[in-house]
């Protein structure tokens, strides 16, 4: 059993010094530059049990000044794994295109126009098997049906969200619309909404 004023040395790590307060699980180690670290029980080995009158020397009250520093070591840990996930997910939000569109793809509205998610996992449920070729082929087919589908309704926007990537998609679909929707208008769709990410077409 670990005691106040015993000097340990550490199983996992090397180093050690004087155990200096202790609170549940985890004891508080002086080293011997001076500075405090928290360290589970089991993870120390006591090489030299305090003295008595060592130990009756440290009053109760520095037991308890010690435990904030003690709670306080494990927090930073723990937010910057946290804020590691967080801005991992911001950035995979930042390079591909907001999940929004999903709700409002292919449903026409008065005060908008129509959004279409062109992204691959938008299209299909697992790209295991797929090239990058048989991808794109997916992704101008989905291009074409929703022109297709609403060729009858003039004047009607749709906005093809096509992210930036390589542009690879940008430019297929550019083409497509230059040799078969010649009649047709198109634009870069509105940057602070889409940034360069997506392509408007106007059916004329």
């Amino acid at each position: 059993m670990v005691k106040v004023g015993d000097k340990v040395r550490f199983l996992n790590s090397v180093g050690g010094g004087i155990v200096r307060s202790i609170k549940g699980k985890i004891v508080s180690v002086e080293e011997e530059d001076g500075f405090e670290i928290p360290v589970l029980c089991n993870e120390c080995v006591v090489i030299e049990p305090a003295a008595p009158q060592e130990e009756a020397a440290l009053p109760p009250a520095e037991e308890k000044e010690e435990i904030p520093e003690k709670k306080e070591e494990p927090h930073p840990i723990e937010e910057k794994a946290l804020d590691s996930s967080l801005l991992e997910k911001e950035l995979r939000e930042k390079e591909e295109p907001p999940h929004a569109p999903k709700q409002t793809s292919h449903k026409p509205s008065k005060e908008g126009p129509i959004e279409v998610d062109l992204h691959i996992y938008e299209l299909v449920d697992s790209t295991t098997g797929l090239s990058h070729t048989d991808m794109l082929q997916l992704q101008l087919k989905a291009f074409r049906d929703t022109l297709e589908q609403y060729k009858e309704k003039k004047g009607q926007k749709i906005v093809f969200i096509h992210g930036k990537g390589a542009g690879v998609l940008r430019r297929a679909i550019l083409e497509e619309l230059q040799r078969k929707y010649k009649t047709y208008d198109h634009q870069d769709a509105s940057f602070q909404e889409y940034g360069f990410g997506a392509t408007q077409v106007t059916i004329r």
